[in-house]
């Protein structure tokens, strides 16, 4: 099943380097879908990441941000962190190629996804740093 999934990669990830065909499809793919199987998936997210070139994917997210947010929304933190981790090339990469107001709309995105999934009800910044500690 792994090299399937390397093989698929692959040619998932030359197919995904055109930014023109890629920004056409996703016009049309609903993002919730996408990171549904994702999430089903998290292998595959990590195997396509390493045949992407970082510069078209920022000018695909670039073009297309309203489909970035809703697919935000939808990703598993875990499955998109292990992808993440394990391309960090790419992703710093990704960085530098992504419209600096996009990038921070989608940095304050997944800030609050994360605060509002580990928010503790009843304590102060002061006891949560005591807990810490």
């Amino acid at each position: 099943m792994s090299e399937i999934f390397r093989r698929l990669g692959r040619v998932l990830g030359r197919m995904a380097n055109n930014q023109d065909l890629i920004s056409g499809i996703i016009s049309g793919i609903d993002p919730r879908v996408v990171a549904k199987a994702v999430n089903e998936n998290s292998g595959l997210l990590g195997e396509v990441m390493g045949y992407l070139e970082p510069e078209v994917f920022a000018g695909i997210i670039n073009r297309n941000p309203d489909f970035l947010f809703k697919l935000l929304k939808s990703l598993d933190a875990s499955a998109l962190a292990a992808a993440l981790n394990k391309n960090q090339g790419f992703l710093v990469q990704l960085i530098e190629n992504t419209h600096p107001n996009l990038f921070s709309r989608a940095a304050n995105a997944l800030f609050n996804r994360i605060r509002k999934a580990t928010y503790r009800p009843g304590l102060s910044t002061a006891e949560e740093l005591r807990e810490s500690a």
